[in-house]
This record gives structure tokens, sequence and C-alpha cells, in this order.
């Protein structure tokens, strides 16, 4: 997947931040990530709902933000193969994973 498929949304609500990724979430989408993550007050919810697949620079993005802020960030529609990834690195640990009927009517 190229990077000009990669693409960051961010839409504030009154209780919380959504974080739209849309491609890989790798070194490149990652460095891109981090400013504005770090502007970012909790809590967070990465929707991953178009992210195919994350590398280790995404894993640390994620695990960053908790690091940073010591609140879970909440992953939504993340697949198997991103749950499997966040496992193996050990930052599934440190993140919820919503459900998905849950997280799409939260408000």
């Amino acid at each position: 997947m190229s990077s000009a498929e990669n693409s960051i949304r961010i839409a504030r609500q009154t209780d919380h931040t959504v974080i739209t990724l849309q491609g890989v979430l790798d070194q490149e989408l990652a460095g891109n990530l981090v400013p504005l993550v770090s502007k970012v007050s909790p809590p967070i919810i990465f929707d991953l709902r178009q992210v195919s697949y994350v590398t280790a620079a995404g894993s640390r993005v994620i695990l960053g933000y908790y690091q940073s802020f010591g609140v879970k960030p909440v992953l939504r529609y993340a697949n198997q193969n991103i749950i499997d990834l966040l496992d193996l690195s050990g930052t599934l640990n440190y993140v919820s994973l919503a459900e998905d009927e849950s997280a799409h009517t939260a408000t």
C-alpha cells in the first residue's frame, strides 16, 4: 500500500477524541501521528477500521500514548492481524479493545 493511501483524521468530541487512520500504520504514518497525538487529551479512540497492518513503529506510537498520559487508548475495529502484532509486542497490555457495536454507538 503506498503512502498516498495513508491518512489521519481527528474528530474531537465532547468527552473524547477519535483518530481515524487509513492505510498501513508504519514508520511514515507513525511519524506524522506522533506530533498530533501529543496534543490530544485523553481519552482517545484510535479507529483502525481502514488500517490493514501495524508495524513496530505504529505499535510504539500507541504505546507512547499510554506512557505519556497513563491512560489506555481505545482501539476500535482492530483486525486480528493488528491484535496479534500488538499482543506479540506487548502493546496489547496497554490498550483497551472496543467492542465494535458499543464503540460505534458511544457518544
